[in-house]
């Protein structure tokens, strides 16, 4: 089985993102897509991973059209009592129709979960959505500002779980496997991810060959990216 599948199955997972549902920074985020996807009201929008519809009900709020796609029914099921229109499949399938969005949006990091050729198979899947001139958000972490001061353990808590992640980055295959280790009501749960980090050149060049043409590589504040930067957040840009 692929980890992803097991690890947004597992129980302690779940519980951090549905706690998730009541952060209170997802209209800051909201705010930060509008401006840097240009998004008037009435866009087409696709988000993919949705998870639970957290950032999609509220563009919808907005006046967007939006539609989102995630594999985890259990996260559909809150979408779905949210009102937003969603699709069960994997980040990699062509489900919609070609050229029906004028934007996509991949948040939390969502990129690099397969193998190259999966990962290049959902950057293909994201272009095909795309109408002339759509543009794409991958939201993540990258090489780039990464690496120099790589942290191997971090342990945090959301609602009533405590996560432990240990962390090993393999610099043959340039990707990071993490350990998670969910604690909550006395008992503890593993589970391992294992993720392609890019450089932001990386990225770029695997978006232009499925078809982008412009891209701005930003921060999480919408600075130009720079050393030091926690977040990318790179829009790529169809002809």
């Amino acid at each position: 089985m692929e980890w992803w599948r097991e690890m947004f199955s597992a129980p302690g997972w779940q519980a951090v993102q549905l706690a998730w549902e009541g952060a209170d920074d997802a209209d800051q985020e909201v705010d930060q897509l509008e401006r840097v996807l240009e998004l008037r009201s009435g866009v087409r929008l696709l988000d993919v991973p949705c998870g639970t519809g957290r950032i999609a009900r509220r563009l919808a709020e907005r006046g967007h059209r939006v539609v989102g796609i995630d594999a985890t029914e259990a996260f559909l099921e809150v979408a779905r009592d949210s009102s937003v229109p969603v699709i069960r499949a994997d980040m990699r399938s062509t489900v919609v129709r070609p050229r029906a969005f004028d934007a996509a949006v991949c948040l939390w990091g969502s990129f690099g979960y397969f193998d190259d050729a999966g990962n290049l198979e959902q950057a293909r899947a994201a272009a095909e959505a795309l109408a002339p001139g759509g543009r794409y958000l991958i939201d993540t972490i990258a090489a780039d500002t990464v690496l120099p001061g790589f942290e191997h353990r971090a342990s945090w808590e959301v609602g009533v779980v405590d996560v432990e992640e240990v962390r090993r980055y393999d610099a043959v295959t340039r990707r990071i496997e993490t350990s998670w280790t969910f604690s909550q009501a006395g008992e503890r749960e593993v589970r391992t991810t294992l993720v392609r980090l890019y450089s932001v050149g990386e990225l770029t060049d695997l978006l232009a060959s499925v078809g982008f043409a412009t891209f701005r590589a930003l921060d999480g504040e919408l600075q130009p990216f720079a050393p030091g930067a926690a977040r990318l957040w790179l829009v790529a840009t169809m002809p």
